[in-house]
């Protein structure tokens, strides 16, 4: 039986120490220019994490200097987790130009790539992350790993698996809290691949991610989704029980933004019994609708048609169609995962 969140809790605190043995706690590369150096992870503990109206007051308010901008950073991030990611891609693209360093510009421009994943604009999600890797060239490790993670996701959305495959070939670095996206997009490649061995593969990347997560005690921003991603890897091999009591599990957690959700009740519906599975879909959506992840919205709604159509519902061929549009707006090769 592998791991539920429940044992890696339990894995994380076996030792006297706060993380586990093969965690270490990220070391903050200082840019010789800046007093912190970026990382995916900057937070600011004076903002709230779902607390959008004080990011957009924050960020109107304060210009970006190397002690300003973690918090500038952190603030864009929660307009990205409370499902506002179109807010957030735009000022990314204002604080990009004015960054007091090259490492800050490159966070920003990673944050952007982040953003318009969200949104479904994939083409240009790569766009701008391939833009951060420039601009990160030689910088800490971590730094240039958080827009390779976020290209090869856009990548891998898009089918073109080799490219990203590339971005993200061995020798992979030692696992951190800090090279998390890297290893989540690991994960979604092989997830890509539909085939057996890689759904063990996935779902190894994904256990490793969240025993990182829980050594870190990350609780706040930003969330990582590791219980869903490991759903959806023992999804693949049938795993159905285990899958459902992580995905409930992830839909408890109040550090969830809808984004999160509306993916996580997306899978659960693939747990549900026939009759109950458009009522998980249908609550999946709307989640999904409210933060414009138009990806995973054409995702459910094929999911949401397929569930009707065996039910002998009218309305799925309706939803099928607005599934295709959906999928052909983004770029996606079709509309399923």
């Amino acid at each position: 039986m592998e791991p539920t969140s429940t044992t890696l809790a339990r894995t994380a605190q076996q030792s006297d120490s706060p993380a586990p043995r093969s965690v270490r706690r990220p070391r903050h590369d200082r840019d010789p220019q800046a007093g912190t150096a970026p990382h995916w992870y900057t937070a600011h503990p004076a903002l709230g994490s779902g607390d959008a109206r004080a990011a957009e007051r924050l960020l109107r308010s304060t210009a970006p200097t190397p002690a300003t901008c973690p918090a500038l950073q952190h603030a864009a991030r929660v307009l990205l987790h409370t499902g506002n990611p179109r807010r957030s891609a735009t000022w990314c693209a204002k604080l990009h130009p004015h960054a007091p360093t090259p490492a800050w510009a490159t966070a920003f421009l990673a944050l952007r790539a982040e953003a318009l994943l969200h949104l479904g604009d994939l083409a240009a999600a790569a766009h701008e992350a391939a833009e951060a890797q420039r601009t990160a060239g030689h910088r800490p490790t971590a730094l240039r790993l958080w827009p390779t993670a976020v290209r090869a996701e856009a990548l891998i959305a898009l089918g073109r698996h080799e490219e990203a495959a590339a971005h993200l070939a061995p020798p992979a670095p030692e696992p951190s809290w800090s090279l998390a996206p890297w290893l989540r997009a690991r994960g979604r490649l092989h997830l890509a691949a539909h085939r057996d061995r890689d759904a063990f593969d996935a779902f190894d990347a994904f256990r490793t991610t969240g025993r990182l997560a829980l050594g870190h005690g990350a609780g706040g921003l930003p969330h990582l989704p590791w219980r869903s991603d490991m759903a959806e890897a023992l999804l693949r091999r049938g795993r159905t029980d285990q899958a459902r009591a992580l995905l409930t599990e992830e839909l408890g957690l109040p550090a969830a933004g809808p984004r999160h959700r509306g993916i996580a009740l997306r899978l659960l519906g693939a747990t549900d019994e026939t009759g109950r599975r458009p009522g998980t879909l249908a609550r999946a959506i709307g989640e999904l609708r409210r933060c414009d992840d138009r990806v995973a919205l054409a995702r459910t709604m094929t999911d949401l048609a397929h569930a009707l159509d065996t039910l002998d519902d009218a309305s799925a061929p309706g939803f099928l169609r607005r599934a295709t549009d959906l999928a052909a707006d983004c770029g996606l090769p079709s509309a399923a995962p």
